[in-house]
């Protein structure tokens, strides 16, 4: 079977290449440039760019034909394809690759809406992998994407809600709007929506906060899979993984370098834990 995904997984190209997954690039736009997520521009680049422009940055989905030329080589082998991403709140990937499936009516296609961005994408692609490594069927594999997208959990935090404000993207989270000055706040993601939880006083609050999230599902003897964005501030991710590795029962699926389409809507200073209970 095909993994078909969308750049907002954030995964390395290694990764791709090591489980022959496909990733359709979302496009960045700064200025009057741009450049296709992770295939024209790393997020080390756009990190760089970002710092240095007064311009706020924008991005547009792929197309339904993007998906047609991503499904084709596959479809016509009779290869059953897995095309799973961004949530449909938060971009309109997901319906770009529904649209796709409808020139292929004979083909093995299921479209599903990760209700996810970034780090929860990604680990929920990587935990299917790793169902079909164990020699999974194709009904299965789909039907674990739908459970883990119910289930997955994604808290995160920003340095600022302009970008989000700015993006469309802010979701119920503006509830925060106006109240943030050295303020961390705190959101998550509920059914592919952005949702305030809580505002924190300090940046080592707020590490605690996302310690305690993962302390509390592994000390209700739930076995816990884990993963970690971060954006450019890697050496406070670098203190936070230390921490939650000694936890019980917690498992680290992997770290995610936060790419240009999604920090364009979530800022320079982004930072996010996902998890999941391993069934």
């Amino acid at each position: 079977m095909k993994i078909v995904t969308d750049s907002t997984a954030d995964l390395t190209s290694e990764l791709y290449k090591q489980h022959d997954i496909t990733p359709v690039p979302l496009t960045i736009h700064l200025g009057e440039k741009s450049w296709r997520d992770f295939y024209d521009i790393s997020p080390d680049e756009f990190y760089a760019l970002l710092s240095k422009s007064n311009e706020v940055p924008g991005t547009s989905q792929p197309s339904p034909q993007d998906f047609v030329e991503a499904f084709t080589p596959y479809a016509e082998s009779g290869e059953p394809i897995l095309s799973i991403h961004i949530s449909s709140r938060l971009s309109g990937t997901y319906q770009s690759a529904n649209l796709a499936r409808n020139h292929f009516p004979e083909a093995r296609i299921e479209v599903v809406d990760s209700r996810q961005a970034s780090l929860g994408l990604g680990q929920i692609i990587l935990l299917l992998v790793e169902k079909i490594g164990r020699g999974a069927r194709f009904e299965e594999v789909v039907e674990t994407a739908r459970h883990l997208a119910d289930t997955a959990e994604t808290y995160f935090s920003v340095d600022s809600l302009h970008y989000l404000q700015r993006g469309g993207r802010i979701g119920k989270a503006q509830a925060f709007l106006g109240t943030l000055m050295k303020i961390k706040p705190l959101m998550r993601l509920v059914e592919g929506e952005i949702q305030p939880v809580e505002k924190i006083r300090t940046t080592e609050r707020l590490l605690n906060r996302f310690v305690e999230l993962v302390e509390r599902q592994a000390a209700e003897g739930h076995s816990i899979k884990y993963s970690l964005a971060e954006s450019d501030n890697g050496l406070l991710v670098d203190g936070l993984l230390e921490r939650l590795q000694r936890i019980k029962n917690a498992t680290m699926v992997y770290r995610a370098r936060i790419g240009g389409v999604v920090a364009s809507h979530a800022g320079p200073g982004t930072l996010g834990v996902t998890f999941v209970r391993d069934r």
